[in-house]
């Protein structure tokens, strides 16, 4: 799990500096979002490595895309478009689309990177649980198309 939460602190770190500016990444709840996930029998994983060394991430279940991120050493590379791809295609074969996702409304590259894969936003939008409590607003894809992927994950 350090190495879950380690990329996604590097993800989120420079993302959202816009929204985070001044405070805390927040650890504990990174942690225990992931421990949740990694409880969750529903629950899948992906890693993507570089040279040995991890640098994305997804995880997904029941139709969901829970966490999603590429460091940013490895942003414009392809990676988190080939992570996607990945993503859908095993989630599709185990008869579970991932057609729901969560993020905030203040993350435009995560937000653009998204809308170019057919996602769009619904009307659902809440306060996300902790400082300085930004807005997340609720995506969604239509099913279909053809995102496979030929990398080899872990």
């Amino acid at each position: 799990m350090h190495e879950l939460c380690r990329m996604e602190r590097a993800a989120s770190g420079t993302a959202l500096t816009h929204i985070f500016a001044g405070i805390d990444f927040p650890h504990d709840d990174v942690r225990a979002r992931w421990q949740l996930v990694l409880d969750d029998a529903s629950a899948q994983v992906i890693v993507d490595e570089v040279d040995g060394q991890l640098v994305g991430y997804a995880a997904y279940g029941d139709g969901w895309l829970r966490h999603f991120g590429v460091v940013p050493e490895h942003w414009g590379s392809g990676r988190a478009q080939a992570l996607y791809a990945a993503v859908v295609e095993r989630a599709t074969a185990a008869g579970s689309p991932t057609t729901y996702l969560w993020v905030l409304v203040d993350n435009h590259r995560a937000r653009a990177f998204y809308r170019r894969l057919g996602w769009h936003d619904t009307d659902v939008r809440e306060p996300e649980t902790f400082p300085p409590y930004p807005i997340k607003t609720q995506m969604t894809r239509p099913l279909g198309g053809d995102q496979r992927s030929t990398h080899a994950w872990t």
